[in-house]
Parts: C-alpha cells; sequence; structure tokens
C-alpha cells in the first residue's frame, strides 16, 4: 500500500473530532498509541497550553484524564530508565535499566543499557552494533500482548532517539524501531530486511529533510507574546530568531533539522505511513504504536523555565498532533484507539539560564567527587585507582584491588560513602546493598531503594539535596528532584471519561492500566496498580 500523504491530509482538514460514546466503543482499543515528548515538563506545557488549539494536546488533555502528579522515581539521568518504567511497570531495581551504561558486577565489564558490551578497545560503541531491549529484565506491555496474539499484534516505534524508543517492545524480541538519523536525513530503522517492504524507503525518497534544509526557522507568532520576552525578556536588544535549517558546522548535516519544527512534522507524516502500511488498528487484535517527538530546540541556546524557541516549537509540535489525531479519527476512529500522552523527563538542562529564579543552589560534578574522593582513598591505602567508575549516580570501586590490596571491602563502603556525604550538595550517599537494611522515612532512601539493582547498580549510591543539580560530562547542568520527577500523563479516546486525577500516581501504574484495558497479564515484574479510570 502506498502511503499518500496529501490525499490523507487533504482528508484529514475536514474531518471533525470528539471523544466518543463508550456504548460505541470496541470491547478493547485495538490501537494503542504513546506520544511522548522528550524533555516536556510540566511547567512547559501550562505555560504553553493557552496558546495551543483545541485539536491537538489540549483535545487530549480538556477531553481525556488528565493527571496533576504523575512522576517516575527521581534519580539518575537517563530518560531510557523512566521509559522501561513506562512499559514494564516496574522500577530499575526489577526491569534493571539502572542508567545508560553500568558496570557489570560479575565480568566487570561497562555495559550500555542500548548495545551490551559492544564496545572497541578506545570505549566507544561499536558503529555496527543495534540498537535492542534484550538487557530488560521484567516483560513489557508488548510481551504480554504477544503471549496472547502472537505475530498477530504489531508493535512499532517511531521517533529520534532509540533510547527513548526501543523499550515499547518485548524483551529479546526485534519489534521494528525507526529513528530519524541527522547524519543521513533519513528514517532508519533495525527491522529484518523485507519485512516492512519497501514502503520506508518509499518514504525515505521524498527527501523530506533534504527539503527542509530550505527552510529557515522563525516565530510563528509576534515574539512580544512569548512567555520569555513577557516575563524574562533578555538583556540584549535581540527581539526575534531566526535559524537556517542548513547546517554550515561540522555537525551532523540534518542536525538542525532534527531539532526544529520540521524534524516533529517528518515523525508526524511517517507515524502516518505505519500505521497506512501496516494497517494498524484495522481488527480487534490490539497493536501498539509509540511516537516520540521532541521539545528540545536545535537551534539557540536552551533557557528555562521556557524560552522562545521552545514555546514555537510546541506550538507547531501541537499542529503536528492535531493533524495525527485526525488521521486516527478518520481511518480508524477515536473510539477504537488509547491514547497515552506523556514526557519522558521532568528534570531539565539549566547550565544556560539567566534566570536566578531558575537557578539551582549549586551544581555537583561526580568526575570530581570521585577524583576527590579517589585522592582520599590513595591517602588512606595507597596510590591506586580505587574509583573504577561512575555512571548516573552510581560509583562504582574495584572490589578485586581492594582484595589484592588486602583492604576490608566492607570498609572501604563505609569509608567512601562517609566521604561523600561531606561533599557539598550531596544530600545522601549510600552503600547500595545496605539500602534494605536502612530503615528511614526519608522518601529519597525508598527512591534509592527503587533504583537499585544489586548486580548493575554502582556500590555507592548518591542523592543530590534539593534544588541542587548534576553537571553531566557533556557540560549540561541537569536538574534533579527530590524524590518524584514529575511529567505530564494524560489519557484518552476509546472509554477513557474527561476527568481530572489529582492524586499522585508513580508511573508505574500505566503499564497495568493500559494491559487492563486490552485485557492482558500485567508484566511480570509490575510492581504498580492499574488506575480506576473507566466507568462501565
Amino acid at each position: 500500500m502506498k502511503f499518500c500523504i496529501s490525499l490523507i491530509f487533504t482528508i484529514l482538514a475536514t474531518t471533525v473530532f470528539g471523544q466518543q460514546n463508550p456504548n460505541l466503543c470496541s470491547p478493547k482499543p485495538r490501537l494503542l498509541l504513546f506520544i511522548i515528548v522528550d524533555n516536556l515538563t510540566l511547567e512547559q506545557l501550562e505555560i504553553v497550553r493557552p496558546r495551543l488549539g483545541r485539536g491537538g494536546i489540549n483535545r487530549i488533555f480538556d477531553h481525556g484524564a488528565q493527571f496533576t502528579a504523575a512522576h517516575y522515581d527521581a534519580g539518575g539521568n537517563y530518560a531510557g530508565k523512566n521509559l522501561a518504567t513506562l512499559f514494564t511497570g516496574a522500577p530499575a531495581s526489577a526491569h534493571g535499566i539502572v542508567g545508560e551504561e553500568w558496570v557489570d558486577s560479575f565480568s566487570g565489564k561497562k555495559i550500555s543499557a542500548l548495545f551490551g558490551d559492544a564496545y572497541d578497545d578506545k570505549g566507544r560503541i561499536d558503529t555496527t552494533a543495534t540498537p535492542r531491549n534484550g538487557l530488560l529484565l521484567s516483560s513489557t506491555i508488548g510481551n504480554e500482548i504477544r503471549k496472547i496474539y502472537n505475530s498477530e499484534s504489531k508493535i512499532f516505534s517511531v521517533g529520534f532517539d532509540p533510547n527513548l524508543l526501543i523499550w515499547s517492545s518485548g524483551t529479546d524480541v526485534s519489534e521494528p524501531t525507526a529513528w530519524f538519523d541527522a547524519k543521513s536525513g533519513l528514517m532508519t530503522t533495525n527491522a529484518e530486511p523485507d519485512t516492512l517492504e519497501n514502503w520506508v524507503d518509499d518514504f525515505n525518497s521524498k527527501g523530506m529533510a533534504q527539503s527542509a534544509l530550505a527552510h529557515t526557522w522563525g516565530p510563528l507568532d509576534d515574539i512580544n507574546t512569548y512567555h520569555e520576552m513577557r516575563y524574562f525578556r533578555p538583556d540584549s536588544e535581540q527581539k526575534s530568531f531566526f535559524y537556517p535549517m542548513l547546517n554550515t558546522s561540522n555537525r551532523a548535516r540534518y542536525a538542525l533539522v532534527a531539532g526544529s519544527p520540521w524534524g516533529n512534522s517528518l515523525v508526524r507524516d511517517f507515524a502516518v505511513a505505519t500505521m497506512v502500511n501496516e494497517s494498524l488498528g484495522r481488527d480487534d487484535v490490539p497493536d501498539v504504536l509509540t511516537v516520540q517527538f521532541t521539545a528540545t530546540p536545535s537551534c539557540g541556546v536552551k533557557k528555562q523555565p521556557i524560552d522562545a524557541e521552545t514555546e514555537d516549537m510546541l506550538m507547531r509540535l501541537d499542529q503536528n498532533i492535531e493533524s495525527l489525531l485526525k488521521y486516527i479519527d478518520f481511518d480508524i476512529g477515536m473510539d477504537n484507539t488509547l491514547v497515552v500522552f506523556t514526557s519522558a523527563q521532568g528534570s531539565y538542562d539549566i547550565s544556560h539560564t539567566p534566570s536566578k529564579q531558575w537557578q539551582s543552589r549549586g551544581v555537583v560534578s561526580l568526575h570530581r567527587a570521585t577524583a576527590l574522593l579517589n585522592l582520599y582513598l590513595m591517602a588512606l591505602h595507597g596510590q591506586h585507582r580505587w574509583v573504577k567508575a561512575y555512571s548516573g549516580s552510581d560509583i562504582y570501586l574495584d572490589r578485586q584491588l581492594a582484595e589484592q590490596q588486602g583492604v576490608a571491602w566492607d570498609t572501604l563502603l563505609t569509608e567512601s560513602a562517609d566521604f561523600l556525604l561531606q561533599v557539598k550538595g550531596i544530600g545522601e550517599a549510600v552503600v547500595g546493598r545496605r539500602l534494605n537494611e536502612i530503615y528511614s522515612i526519608s522518601p529519597i532512601i525508598d527512591v534509592l531503594r527503587h533504583n537499585y539493582h544489586p548486580k548493575r547498580s554502582g556500590d555507592i549510591c548518591v542523592a543530590l539535596e534539593p534544588g541542587w543539580a548534576l553537571e553531566l560530562d557533556n557540560g549540561q547542568q541537569q536538574t534533579q528532584l527530590w524524590g518524584k520527577e514529575f511529567v505530564p500523563l494524560a489519557f484518552y479516546g476509546w472509554k477513557v471519561p474527561k476527568s481530572i486525577i489529582f492524586e499522585p500516581h508513580n508511573m508505574a501504574d500505566v503499564a497495568p492500566t493500559v494491559c487492563s484495558f486490552l485485557k492482558v497479564s500485567k508484566p511480570n515484574g509490575c510492581s504498580g496498580d492499574a488506575i480506576k479510570l473507566i466507568n462501565y
């Protein structure tokens, strides 16, 4: 089946929308659509919603079930950990994705969440490696659907980053995942040859990214009406922005397109192409489509709470979401579709914010903190490299070295945790294997427990004090929340009634809720509880 975008969106222009009558809905959703917007915070969403139309994001939130206190367990800076929780209903302590990488406790090898131990001699990921989710230790929504419907159920993920896409499919199952390659400007897929026929090549042949290079990105509305200009107007005289998409730097040719409105439009078009060419939602066997959009501009200097570029990008993204929903109205029916709208993270980079209100109390660099820790341990036990590695908020010590030098392992752990607690900005430094022995009413201890896996997490688990930021190796300063990382969440379509849920819900509750709608078992590591949304 060929994909004709001009015909489809001509039809969509005349489509009307409305929440369907539950009595007319299919017995279970035929299509489960996850819309994931990376780095979209609750603050950004509330700021921009009054400027959006009625048919996109506001349609989902105004006519569906919106949550005001949905959250992931805080800790770390890897969005893949959060999305593994979204699709398994389990914390990292059960699903095992504790960070973007970790040190295996048995082999001592560095392990990538996406690529396993596929590192070359210089510590770089092998370019021939394929992203996979085989390191997930819990089943996913996709796994549970497969148990009932086998390969008749179709599961796809499309977007920009495999780190945000690969977790929606079943563990050790090579579900088709497609992402935008900023070097080639094409949608790249991990699918086996010939499994997607020729429609992906046909889509890529249209050269949408190449066409985007001719555009210049400027504000959609009067720049003076944007939040940044109304409340955080910079001292400079610049009152607008205009960014050519043609990349003249050493970056990948289409890097600017990837973080622009044209990048989101391309992903929208590919999502529709997937639904058309793979016939998603056409029968009573449930299908799953995860679509990742971006709220992170590739142009300009990123500022918070919301800069003009981000606001403009969200306004344009809203138009893409509106047309995506209209296509579903036309071809599948919203009464057959369950939409889950959310974000991958509730934290953000504040390294360039000029606002004192949004600056952190301070910044902690684990690179510097572990260097100081190693110097301290060297003074106590000799000139050796006692700290093996750090990742996220985990610190790994060299147990083999301790045994060789005759240093008691428990002593080394205690000394390290005690030292790190003296570092300004660190609120907790706990020996990981002792977490289950600690009695504390502090919410951060529970969070550390939820994030700790004995075979993958660090020997020392660190949490920052409220208001402090974690400095990453790339120079970003990532905000760190105390206990809970709040994100937008809304359910829409099928039998979901209009409602506002004020009660706190961990994002681990999403998977069992969806599985109950689909009438399949919860994932085997699931600890979340199904949310009551449907009144029969």
